[in-house]
């Protein structure tokens, strides 16, 4: 290539760059477009957008809602001081509101607002004894109910008290009022006490960092000054701040470590500031062309590849250093082309790895792929084509480091092919003998034991569930839907009666279809015949009553779904609603709580196979199979890249193949080999990291062979491990467990390239520099 075609080159990279700067803008003018949805990994067609309407429905209260309990002997200030601190926060409109006294939830009187209803709602209980004529047996009761001081009975509307026995049977909410506070009594409990509720209504995002610092510092504040109060926390904000706190913790350990760490070899090894703002550039170069068209591909940018394509630095920057140890070394000599087919070997085998990740049929996965390939690509066309033009002092420490540190690094011996497929049979063994897997959701919760337990105690406590376990239920309408429901519901009371310990949510107890309302009605009708003159007559009320009382049937409207859902009882329930599905039908939940355990889970499974247009989901077994599927499916294809890549390899190599292939393919296995040893189950994180150890082992075993004489090559694997390292493996000492999976592999897998590169560099110096020739 002539000169001038070379600084053309150099030119349009530079164009590209600048139109995706603007292109990459002009996509963020409303900010990142980011999804966190960990369905959004799986195939679209097998992804389920009802299932994930449903589990945002049933987390949407957690997410823009939280409940603090308070319990303490002085409880009743203590409350208000708390009560107050929290409030000045909704002045300030960091919060949209906070309750905590008993005004604060006072509903209307149902009587008003459900008494048209009233005569078409009946308990199973009544419904039986109608049916079977006892309408007789039902006036003692209400007699007593009628002369009762505390009973608020009204003879012409509701003579038999037909709403307060249907309101009854509805779940009750545990939370009460005690000392005008919202109180929780759990005197029924072995650590029975009363508690204090304070319920806050979020503003905004639960993520919302200033609002999430204000409220922190107002409970650490109030903690401080009452550390006799025993405070218990749910709700995803917590969580959330907990996460950002201990990144920014880990930022400013972790990180700071990595990065003064990087900063100081760099200095130490070149001697020169130039050099570290040279080997920023490509490193923000292929970033920016990462970024720019994955977002122009995909539309959205998952947050899980943003965390996976940073895997790229740790690669890309193995391309500037290599460049720059051979620069600062030969000086003047220097000649790109002498370097340029190691460059395009390393770059081939990296992105061959995550192009064979493209072709996996997870969106996800794709999207990932995509996004290294692309950075990978724009890092390296920038250490091509722009950094052999800047101008770099090469300082005469660094040749001598580069000659010392070759020399003292050179093994006694070579490492045989025969002993090499040994030991990688041996660690192959070990890997199918002990290696276990691990696709838990706890991999993907950073939050502390400390807040974990507060929230399950507050579960307990109140004796709900987040509906991390329901039923899905679909039909063709509403009316068919409810149906369905009470079909459910049915089933469901029959297995607790047979001793299955759970509790359920459903919106059939609640609303009858309009057939069982019309029946309801018949059957008020005839209780309103001999059996209302009879309490009439024992009550000694006019007989106008009774007339009265029977025009106030036929007054008496249906009761729709969308009539319950705008009640306050039934705004309890909206989250069980999921109204119209893509396929033109409606849909609901039935939430489960209680009982857990593979038995439970059967029974409940099988209910739901044994009905049409029911399906069971438990999230967290659900998002434990996906991340299951999602490791399943990246090492089946980093299997597949590393057969392309070793076919590659041998094409060019031939029998000195095994040298390239044993640092990145050996590194991989002892890794493997390591967790099965100790105990540590596979997961997603760990093949993450392992993609990147293949990456940054293949660079280093093709410019071992290469170049294998050239100390200047061996410095510039040094440094590439090295820094990856620092910048990877110390990931490892974090405390999120994702985090931490991908640091440990990085960590040994790294670690294990560089202690297999000298091993296996070709002895022949002759062949080796004959072949340098010809490159050049």
């Amino acid at each position: 290539m002539t000169r001038a075609n070379y600084h053309r080159l150099g030119w349009l990279w530079f164009a590209v760059l600048t139109l995706c700067t603007l292109w990459l803008g002009w996509m963020l003018r409303q900010g990142l477009p980011a999804d966190t949805d960990l369905t959004a990994l799986l195939p679209a067609d097998r992804q389920a957008p009802l299932v994930e309407r449903a589990d945002r429905e049933l987390g949407r209260g957690f997410e823009n809602r939280f409940l603090l309990l308070l319990g303490d002997d002085d409880r009743v200030a203590t409350t208000q001081a708390l009560g107050k601190s929290l409030q000045t926060l909704v002045d300030e409109g960091q919060l949209a509101a906070i309750d905590w006294r008993e005004l604060d939830l006072a509903d209307a009187d149902p009587h008003g607002w459900m008494g048209p209803w009233r005569y078409r709602l009946l308990t199973p209980q009544w419904q039986q004894t109608l049916d079977d004529g006892d309408g007789r047996t039902l006036v003692e009761p209400a007699l007593r109910r009628l002369f009762s001081p505390t009973a608020r009975p009204d003879p012409v509307a509701d003579p038999f008290g037909l709403l307060d026995v249907w309101l009854s049977r509805l779940p009750q909410s545990p939370i009460g009022a005690a000392d005008g506070l919202l109180t929780l009594d759990t005197g029924d409990q072995p650590d029975g006490r009363q508690w204090s509720v304070l319920i806050g209504e979020l503003k905004g995002s639960p993520y919302d960092l200033p609002m999430q610092n204000a409220l922190h510092s107002t409970l650490a504040q109030f903690q401080q000054q009452h550390p006799e109060a025993e405070l218990l926390r749910s709700g995803l904000v917590f969580h959330a701040a907990a996460g950002a706190r201990q990144a920014k913790h880990e930022m400013s350990t972790i990180g700071a470590a990595s990065l003064l760490g990087v900063l100081l070899i760099i200095a130490f090894v070149f001697r020169s500031p130039r050099v570290l703002l040279q080997l920023m550039v490509p490193l923000l170069a292929g970033s920016l062309f990462a970024l720019t068209l994955t977002l122009g591909l995909f539309g959205r940018l998952h947050l899980l590849t943003l965390a996976f394509g940073a895997s790229l630095i740790g690669i890309a920057i193995d391309y500037v250093l290599h460049l720059q140890c051979d620069r600062a070394i030969a000086g003047r000599g220097f000649r790109l082309r002498r370097l340029l087919p190691s460059l395009v070997l390393g770059l081939i085998s990296s992105v061959i790895a995550y192009v064979a990740q493209a072709l996996t049929p997870m969106p996800g996965l794709r999207q990932m792929a995509a996004f290294a390939a692309f950075g990978l690509i724009g890092a390296w066309l920038t250490v091509v084509l722009w950094l052999p033009r800047f101008t770099l002092h090469a300082s005469p420490f660094t040749d001598r480091l580069a000659t010392r540190w070759w020399r003292l690094c050179q093994p006694r011996w070579q490492l045989p092919p025969w002993l090499a497929l040994i030991g990688a049979i041996a660690l192959v063994i070990v890997c199918a003998v002990r290696l276990t897997s691990d696709d838990s959701l706890e991999l993907l919760n950073p939050s502390p034991a400390a807040l974990m337990q507060d929230e399950q105690r507050v579960q307990q406590l109140l004796d709900r569930d987040t509906g991390s376990r329901y039923f899905l239920v679909q039909a063709e309408n509403t009316q068919a839907l409810l149906a369905r429901l009470d079909a459910l519901d049915a089933e469901l009371d029959r297995a607790i009666a047979d001793g299955l310990q759970i509790e359920y949510q459903s919106l059939a107890g609640s609303v009858p279809t309009m057939a069982e309302q019309q029946a309801n009605l018949a059957r008020v009708g005839k209780l309103y015949g001999a059996p209302l003159d009879d309490l009439v007559q024992r009550a000694g009320l006019p007989a106008e009553v009774a007339r009265k009382a029977r025009a106030q049937l036929g007054k008496s409207p249906p009761l729709t779904l969308d009539d319950w859902l705008g009640t306050p009882l039934g705004k309890l329930q909206q989250r069980l609603w999921l109204g119209r599905t893509p396929e033109g039908g409606v849909a609901a939940t039935v939430v489960i709580s209680g009982a857990r355990g593979a038995a439970p889970d059967k029974v409940l499974r099988d209910l739901a196979g044994a009905q049409a247009g029911v399906e069971y989901v438990d999230r967290v077994e659900r998002i434990g199979a996906l991340l299951g599927e999602l490791r399943r499916h990246t090492a089946v294809w980093v299997l597949a890249a590393m057969t392309l890549m070793t076919l590659a390899l041998i094409g060019r190599y031939r029998r000195h193949a095994w040298r390239v292939i044993v640092p990145p393919f050996g590194a991989t296995l002892i890794v493997l080999a390591s967790f099965a040893l100790a105990g540590v189950p596979l997961n997603i994180f760990n093949q993450l990291g392992l993609l990147l150890v293949l990456g940054i082992g293949l660079d280093a075993g093709i410019f071992n062979v290469e170049h294998a004489r050239k100390p200047s090559a061996w410095l510039a694997i040094t440094l590439s491990t090295l820094t990856s390292l620092l910048a990877f493996g110390m990931l490892a000492f974090s405390a999120t467990p994702a985090l931490h999976y991908l640091g440990l592999t990085c960590l040994i897998g790294l670690a294990s390239v560089w202690m297999l590169v000298p091993w296996v560099r070709p002895v022949d110096p002759n062949r080796t520099q004959r072949q340098e020739i010809e490159h050049e």
